[in-house]
């Protein structure tokens, strides 16, 4: 359980948190932070688990009204995974179904959130960043913002449960552009795909995401709970079988992903050869 220290109006969890996924309440309304900003966010397994272990603390206060997920720094809400650990942490199919585990049951602990979550975006919104703002059920994104997915470039597979956040959210006929071409979308794309709910005006982010959850806080927090769970029950269908976890898990093992991650390290240019 999260210790809790008080200063002025503001709630400061300590205890699970780390360094690296801050979690601040003021009164009603709780702010989970991505700080890794000398990474642009991007996550480490670490920061997955944690973010997870914080948003289920999180459901379980009923007090709370709101959440918003946001990312340090100014320059991204979250940059994807980071790929200083695929050498050790993601280098064969057993491992990176160890960590896709975690992944995935972070982003269930926030799509199954009892609260209401705002995503607060600045920046790069990418990969494994994307990943947690989908799971968000309001997206305001400053303008200038970055959007992608670009799986394509690392010989990465989709695991179920991504590409079951990514359809639901969007649809499959930009879940597709977005995967198939792997190029990253500005704000104003973002939008008309339905990636992101509204664009801030500009200089306008905090003052708009505030106004969101003031929104969303003077409403009944029951109704709110009920209608957020019965939404989220209507699903496209797809397939979660363990054996689709598994194949989604494979690419560990290919060298089409090796080759990937370590031209990335090497700034070089992958060449895929589909093995």
């Amino acid at each position: 359980i999260f210790n809790v220290v008080k200063r002025r109006s503001i709630t400061f969890y300590e205890g699970r948190m780390s360094n690296t996924i801050l979690c601040v309440r003021d009164g009603t309304v709780a702010t989970v932070t991505i700080n890794r900003p000398e990474r642009r966010n991007a996550m480490d397994r670490g920061s997955w688990s944690q973010l997870g272990e914080i948003f289920g603390e999180l459901s379980e206060d009923t007090s709370l009204r709101c959440i918003v997920v946001t990312g340090a720094g100014g320059k991204a809400f979250g940059s994807g995974n980071d790929i200083s650990e695929f050498d050790t942490l993601r280098k064969d199919s057993r491992k990176v179904r160890e960590y896709n585990d975690i992944t995935i049951a972070t982003i269930h602990a926030i799509e199954q959130c009892l609260h209401p979550t705002v995503a607060r975006i600045e920046g790069f919104c990418l990969g494994g960043g994307l990943e947690i703002a989908l799971a968000c059920d309001v997206r305001v994104a400053a303008p200038g913002s970055t959007f992608g997915l670009p799986v394509k470039n690392m010989g990465i597979f989709l695991d179920p449960a991504l590409a079951d956040t990514l359809v639901n959210a969007i649809g499959r006929t930009a879940a597709l552009e977005l995967v198939l071409e792997g190029r990253f979308l500005n704000t104003e794309e973002a939008l008309k795909r339905g990636i992101i709910t509204r664009i801030a005006p500009d200089g306008g982010l905090d003052e708009e995401v505030a106004a969101t959850v003031e929104r969303i806080c003077v409403g009944a927090p029951l109704a709110h709970r009920f209608n957020k769970d019965a939404i989220r029950k209507v699903r496209i269908e797809g397939d979660d079988s363990e054996a689709q976890y598994v194949r989604a898990a494979s690419y560990g093992d290919t060298e089409d992903y090796r080759n990937a991650w370590t031209s990335f390290i090497a700034k070089k240019k992958a060449r895929f050869q589909g093995r």
